[in-house]
């Protein structure tokens, strides 16, 4: 339960700290929408959970900046269309929302993180039909195109069109993730308010006076094999990153990683005499909001007796706690396949 505890903590303390920026007014939005779409299997295989279509309901509280930076955090029921297999399934989530285009009230892009829940998971003797989740407890990631249409004053009609996945990072397996094609319809209420004193704000322009920034970031989680036993293990990773500075919002990376992880001692295609010990080079780019940093890296193994993958891949979300301080959560897969949450501290140097 404590990492659940933890990983809750991580979103609300991204939603409450990104509310941080200075202003003189505040606008806040309340949204309610229906989703309409189905699973969306990604191999043929599983075809068969495709039973109906998923419909839904999401509740939003959003604040906003004009034509700018969206935060907010959003709750959904979703039928997943297999009310045998897979049941009903919850979310919880923040969410960034920014412009795609210059025009007022143009298409948006929101990227939300956050907690899911499978109501039926698989089981050996009561649901082995689902090979695709194991745990109940699952991050949610949303990925949506969204456009808003003003109806009269402070009442919007919202459309939007994006996929949401569920998985637990090979937490728990099985662990090949819950895919939906959803089509949003929704309606909003906006109200703007002056702020009786301006919020302090948090300067984001330490690193601009150079083009490198030298970060070491510690971080680790835990994963399970796919095997009869099910045995969890650890994996910690060391890595050295350094950013180079192209804009306020916008960095490129490289680095290095060191990593331990005895998971791959006990994988049936893995020699018992190799060793846990993996490093990789990597380069990567780093979008900036505020406190919000969204990171994609890629990566190639130096040293991995683990031959079945060369190349890995990260998709982290990175929090501002301070000047040199970060805390983050990642995933680390290969290609498709998920390697493990990783939650951590990123430090840095010069």
């Amino acid at each position: 339960m404590s990492a659940r505890r933890n990983i809750t903590l991580f979103y609300f303390l991204v939603i409450l700290g990104s509310y941080s920026f200075a202003q003189k007014e505040k606008t806040i939005a309340f949204t309610i929408s229906s989703m309409h779409g189905q699973f969306i299997p990604h191999k043929p295989a599983l075809n068969y959970l495709i039973q109906g279509k998923s419909i839904g309901l999401e509740f939003s509280i959003e604040k906003r900046k004009k034509d700018s930076i969206r935060y907010g955090l959003t709750a959904s029921i979703l039928n997943s269309g297999n009310p045998e297999v897979l049941g009903l399934v919850y979310g919880l989530n923040g969410f960034t929302s920014f412009p795609l285009t210059k025009k007022e009230n143009g298409i948006r892009l929101k990227i939300g993180v956050g907690l899911g829940y499978v109501e039926k998971i698989f089981d050996p003797n009561t649901n082995n039909r689902n090979i695709v989740i194991g745990s109940h407890v699952n991050t949610k990631i949303v990925f949506r195109a969204e456009k808003e249409f003003l109806l009269w004053r402070n009442n919007y009609l919202n459309l939007g069109m994006g996929v949401c996945h569920f998985s637990n990072g090979a937490y728990q397996t099985p662990n090949l993730g819950i895919n939906f094609l959803l089509l949003n319809l929704g309606y909003s209420w906006a109200k703007t308010v002056a702020l009786k004193k301006e919020k302090k704000s948090f300067n984001m322009n330490y690193g601009l006076d150079r083009k490198w920034i030298y970060s070491v970031v510690l971080s680790g989680g835990i994963r399970e094999n796919p095997s009869p036993l099910r045995e969890k293990y650890p994996i910690v990773n060391l890595c050295n990153r350094i950013n180079y500075i192209q804009s306020a919002k916008n960095n490129f990376t490289g680095g290095i990683d060191f990593t331990y992880n005895p998971g791959i001692l006990h994988r049936s295609h893995i020699p018992l005499e190799v060793s846990p010990l993996q490093s990789g080079l990597f380069i990567g780019n780093e979008r900036n909001f505020d406190r919000i940093t969204f990171a994609v890296d890629m990566g190639v193994y130096l040293f991995n007796q683990n031959r079945k993958s060369l190349i890995y891949h990260r998709f982290g979300i990175h929090y501002q706690l301070s000047k040199k301080i970060k805390i983050l959560l990642q995933l680390k897969s290969h290609w498709a396949v998920a390697e493990a949450f990783e939650f951590g501290i990123k430090y840095r140097i010069k």
